[in-house]
């Protein structure tokens, strides 16, 4: 029997936070000695805007303790191109592994689906904005255990409002992911998720982030599943920053979207 190594995943995590708060350091010493701080709450209220796209590159490391007691642990590298303040296009390229406890399988590690998304700003003024776009999940898994083995469109929708007088911003989003086609003797995928996110900047380049996902599957009965993640995140000059971010399964026991807890840590970097 394969038993999940949850020191293994630890030492991963830990080694993967070392790295990201390595490279903060290097960013932080290779600034010229003699430069004065130049950035400012706005320049990093306007990071934190979702709205207002740029062109970036980040890399999340995020583990899973699943509902049947595995493990499974990704890391996705991610680039996100502007055209425009209103337009962008970005790629998400997972790597897993997986830790079966299951009698006669072994772990297995490799690519997962690659997702492709494009998002278009129809409106804004001072205090509200509205994203449209549409993200699509490609049949690449390098094996069955790693992807849906289906190909994946997921419209979405989402907004941004300022609550006037704080520091904080709600961003309410609908995203609906079907299958179109794919390996006919693979499940069918349909399912809506519903994300509340609360964002709240805080002082000397600190930021939280909550996100509520209310998850809606049709081809499980509409069994509903329900998580909330923290996040932690702090901006170390006007181009990188970096978080951590746990989260817990509350509801939706057996829809495979659904942890029991997970943990991830990660940078970004404005270009």
């Amino acid at each position: 029997m394969t038993h999940y190594n949850g020191r293994a995943a630890a030492v991963r995590v830990v080694a993967f936070t070392l790295g990201v708060l390595a490279l903060a350091a290097h960013a932080q010493d290779n600034r010229p000695p003699a430069a004065a701080p130049t950035t400012t709450a706005a320049d990093i209220s306007k990071k934190l805007d979702p709205t207002d796209f740029k062109t970036r590159f980040e890399a999340r490391f995020e583990h899973w303790s699943t509902q049947d007691g595995s493990g499974k642990e990704v890391l996705v590298p991610r680039f996100e191109y502007a055209y425009t303040r209103t337009a962008a296009f970005r790629i998400d390229v997972p790597f897993q592994r997986i830790n079966p406890r299951v009698p006669g399988e072994s772990a297995q590690s490799g690519i997962g689906d690659v997702a492709v998304r494009g998002k278009w700003r129809v409106f804004r003024n001072e205090s509200l904005a509205l994203v449209l776009g549409s993200e699509f999940f490609l049949n690449t898994a390098s094996d069955r255990s790693l992807g849906s083995g289906k190909y994946l469109v997921a419209p979405m929708a989402f907004a941004a409002l300022n609550l006037p007088g704080t520091d904080t911003s709600l961003f309410p989003m609908v995203q609906h992911y079907q299958s179109v086609a794919g390996d006919s003797d693979r499940s069918n995928v349909s399912y809506t998720q519903f994300r509340l996110y609360v964002l709240t900047r805080w002082p000397h380049r600190f930021y939280t982030l909550v996100e509520n996902q209310l998850t809606v599957d049709y081809e499980r009965n509409s069994r509903v599943g329900f998580t909330i993640e923290t996040e932690l995140g702090h901006f170390l000059n006007k181009s990188l920053g970096v978080w951590v971010r746990p989260g817990i399964g509350l509801v939706g026991d057996q829809l495979p979207y659904i942890y029991n807890w997970n943990f991830e840590v990660g940078f970004r970097h404005f270009l």
